[in-house]
């Protein structure tokens, strides 16, 4: 009978949170992510461990675990940090002379909100998808990083979906002056306490759990998170609907979609129309950058996935200044 062996550093990364390797259940992970279940003190819990990686980056780790178990703390509807053995929020530790990161996480019931079908999302889920992002925003405004040296970056200081690391060549040279335009038009904006702070930067249905039952949405994956204005978030979340909703009708869809979703957020954290105004902005900054980010791998036969889907006839799209989507966005909380 043949053997199954572990890796040593599952064994390792198990270790620091009391069990062993026997207890952990594999589920679906990142590109260089492992990603397993376990139970501990009762709690259904998650153990990510990264491996030696052109993207490990230890110090980034240790300012995003603090800024999560801030939101838990004050009353976010976040995945809870789960501490190690020894009270750590992260745990390094050497294998073969590499450094590998181990974080655990409380387990969050339902499932990804991309997995969702349409027919199971209503107002009130939209609406608890609006109140729970600000929620995170209203406590952004008071959150102070423990240590200030290893403070997470501002938005356009890292690779995100609003500012991808993907150039555009000659061919694009339309969408990268329009994406340069962008980016000064943003910077004039005002950052004050009650507009920017501490941002998840990529709220979109794989980085949220829903439970139907409980009619609760659980946020996970901060590995984006960064400074940069609170509307961004908002932009996201009505970037994502339309990009999942399968119907023809996407404007009568996405003013449905943001009323009951800023119904729902401004019960925890005010927003003006002055902000409202400013999405359509961040609407075309998000579309040029999931464009860079998908431009270079998409398959002009597949019309089926959501690739597929966003890319027909995006290049024209953004060449000729289409709305995302063509809404009344200042009148939305009327």
């Amino acid at each position: 009978m043949q053997m199954i062996t572990t890796p040593p550093f599952i064994d390792e990364a198990a270790r620091h949170y009391g069990v062993v390797a026997a207890d952990l259940t594999p589920m679906v992970g990142g590109h260089v992510t492992y990603v397993c279940s376990f139970r501990r003190d009762g709690k259904d819990c998650v153990l990510r461990i990264t491996p030696p990686n052109e993207e490990i980056d230890l110090p980034g780790m240790r300012a995003i675990l603090p800024w999560i178990h801030f939101l838990a703390a004050g009353g976010a509807s976040v995945a809870a940090p789960v501490p190690s053995q020894n009270g750590n929020l992260i745990e390094a530790f050497e294998q073969a002379g590499q450094t590998y990161i181990a974080v655990a996480f409380e387990r969050a019931p339902g499932v990804r909100g991309e997995e969702l079908t349409f027919d199971q999302w209503n107002d009130a889920l939209f609406a608890r998808l609006g109140q729970t992002a600000g929620k995170m925003h209203a406590l952004a405004k008071a959150y102070i990083p423990p240590n200030t040296d290893l403070k997470r970056p501002e938005w356009n200081a890292a690779a995100n979906c609003f500012h991808p690391p993907e150039q555009f060549p000659p061919s694009e040279a339309i969408i990268a002056a329009k994406q340069v335009r962008l980016f000064e038009y943003v910077q004039t904006l005002p950052k004050d306490r009650d507009s920017y702070g501490m941002i998840h930067a990529d709220l979109h249905g794989g980085n949220f759990f829903v439970d139907v039952d409980t009619n609760t949405i659980t946020v996970f994956d901060f590995d984006d998170c960064a400074y940069g204005w609170y509307v961004m978030d908002i932009a996201m979340g009505v970037f994502d609907a339309l990009v999942l909703y399968p119907g023809a009708d996407c404007e009568a869809f996405a003013a449905r979609f943001l009323r009951s979703y800023l119904q729902g957020y401004c019960t925890e954290n005010a927003i003006s129309a002055f902000w409202l105004s400013q999405l359509p902005h961040f609407l075309k900054l998000l579309e040029i950058g999931v464009y860079a980010e998908v431009r270079t791998y998409h398959d002009p036969a597949d019309t089926g996935s959501w690739v597929g889907k966003f890319m027909a006839n995006r290049k024209y799209r953004i060449e000729h200044n289409v709305p995302y989507v063509d809404l009344d966005f200042v009148n939305m909380l009327r």
